[in-house]
């Protein structure tokens, strides 16, 4: 349900606070407890091997089935495969005529994850297009990351033409920002559920993995040392939008327990040009098949028609 009451961004510092949750905690899969048994234990006595391990771990998504909801979308799509930067990226399309809108999923997700935007924007006279990233979806791949992603988005705006709109959900909305920086061109953003900082994402990981404190360090390390230390400025969302006057719509939900609403906030309110609105009771993933959601998005796209 949309909060009309958090329907716009103003300029100012923001602050992060905890997130706000109401639903009952899930059960914590098998595999996660294995990882965290794994990490501490050996992350005590081997904090370099662990921290090894963690940075392989942190560019590795894990590819999930495409689950039996996306199947209509999934079948009704033209799916088409082409070679960028020497991995094959399936990208699937909707509609025959009128501008393009690209769909962004986030980390671990895959094209089909926004599939209930596509007939909306196909009935309001868009064409759409999505993409597995490189490591994600039918896409090949084991690893990736922020800049390979925005360089895919590029090279997808080479081939079919300058995009209209796009529409991002949670990991999307940086790479969107990256890509933005490096010349891609649209009319209009969405962000749904971005997070507005690299570094809190990564201490999120460390600790939802109980990763000891020096394995953690090494493993922050061991990404300055590839990246640079300067990397956690450079692409963190709240940095990455300022300057942007696109216009913008950033939406999440006050029961994200994966990226805290109060991140989505603060890039809008880093955006020069971006209206903020909070959602209730749709979490992190629930929020991309809402249909006033979707309906809110369709027309802020529409609307500059």
């Amino acid at each position: 349900m949309l909060n009309n009451q958090q329907t716009s961004s103003t300029k100012g510092n923001a602050t992060m606070a905890p997130p706000i949750s109401t639903s009952k905690s899930r059960p914590v899969p098998t595999i996660l407890k294995v990882i965290r048994f794994a990490f501490g234990t050996v992350g005590r006595i081997a904090p370099d091997l662990a921290g090894r391990a963690a940075y392989k771990l942190w560019f590795t998504p894990t590819r999930f089935k495409t689950p039996a909801s996306e199947y209509a979308v999934l079948v009704s799509a033209k799916i088409e495969s082409h070679r960028i930067n020497d991995e094959t990226i399936v990208t699937y399309s909707w509609g025959q005529t009128g501008p393009i809108v690209l769909l962004v999923h986030g980390w671990s997700g895959r094209g089909t994850q926004l599939g209930n935007f596509v007939d909306p924007l196909i009935k309001a006279g868009y064409r759409v297009l999505s993409f597995d990233a490189p490591a994600h979806g039918k896409s090949s791949g084991k690893q990736t990351n922020l800049y390979i992603v925005a360089d895919v988005i590029l090279a997808l705006q080479k081939h079919y033409g300058t995009f209209d709109s796009v529409i991002t959900h949670s990991f999307g909305g940086p790479c969107i920002a990256v890509a933005l920086q490096r010349g891609l061109l649209a009319s209009r953003v969405i962000n749904i559920s971005p997070p507005a900082t690299t570094k809190g994402l990564v201490d999120k990981f460390i600790s939802t993995l109980n990763i000891p404190e020096k394995a953690g360090l090494n493993l922050i390390e061991r990404i300055e040392t590839t990246f640079g230390k300067k990397i956690w400025h450079e692409i963190s969302m709240k940095n990455t939008v300022r300057g942007l006057n696109i216009p913008a719509l950033v939406i999440h939900d006050d029961q994200d327990t994966d990226v805290p609403w109060q991140e989505g906030q603060i890039v809008a309110q880093s955006w020069d040009n971006a209206r903020f609105v909070k959602t209730t009771g749709l979490g992190h993933r629930r929020i991309l098949r809402d249909t006033t959601v979707i309906e809110s998005a369709v027309n802020f796209i529409a609307v500059a028609a």
